[in-house]
């Protein structure tokens, strides 16, 4: 068993292994996890792996709620993700109400239609703009609910990045077929069935790509 580990994570294993049935308590191995100067990752390494080796239904409770109260802290430190980057898009449309899932179907259509480029035109003169390619003459500029008018009642430019991600959110919660593809993608198990639901009822591209788009969804979906 010991040669699977370092030393810093087979000794933490060693110590949970030395707790008698009183120990197992979730406060209780909290404490004695911090004395430990080794990284959160290995600490729950080691957890999980005592929690293989001791036979208790009590330590089998107890090593979930250390488990997941690690993972919190994990969580915790991470950085923000920078700006503009997948991750942050993923994140802002996660936190405005989309299911992971969903959030990296509809940014792996961006990254298709845009490269996550707020301030792009349309190769060609064509009417697209910005990340999800919003025509001029329709929701880019003269739909009812369009790009630029929520822009400016932001106060803000319409090629500024939280904007424009915003207004997708805003689409989906106003705008009654929008609504719709909302419910759809935070219904759906995998992030391919969301990327193609996007396309098909969002974007509606006309040259669609659609082995790059499920191309980029495969790789957002290992952040």
């Amino acid at each position: 068993m010991t040669e699977q580990f370092d030393e810093g994570v087979k000794e933490i294993v060693m110590t949970m292994l030395s707790l008698g049935a009183t120990a197992y308590e979730t406060d209780y191995i909290l404490n004695q996890l911090n004395k430990s100067s080794e990284p959160i990752e290995q600490k729950i390494t080691a957890v999980k792996q005592a929690d293989n080796i001791i036979k208790s239904p009590k330590f089998d409770q107890v090593a979930a709620a250390v488990i997941n109260r690690l993972e919190q802290e994990v969580e915790e430190v991470k950085p923000a993700p920078e700006k503009g980057s997948p991750e942050y898009i993923i994140d802002k449309l996660v936190k405005g109400g989309l299911t992971k899932t969903a959030a990296i179907g509809v940014v792996a259509n961006l990254k298709a239609e845009s490269n996550l480029d707020p301030g792009i035109k349309q190769i060609g003169g064509g009417p697209g703009r910005g990340l999800a390619q919003w025509e001029k003459g329709g929701r880019y500029d003269t739909d009812p609910i369009n790009l630029n008018k929520f822009a400016a009642k932001k106060g803000t430019n319409w090629t500024d990045l939280d904007t424009q991600i915003d207004f997708i959110l805003h689409e989906m919660d106003k705008h009654p077929e929008y609504r719709k593809v909302k419910e759809q993608l935070n219904k759906t198990d995998s992030v391919e069935k969301a990327t193609l639901i996007f396309l098909k009822k969002y974007e509606k591209a006309g040259t669609p790509h659609t082995d790059k788009r499920l191309k980029y969804a495969k790789e957002l979906n290992t952040i």
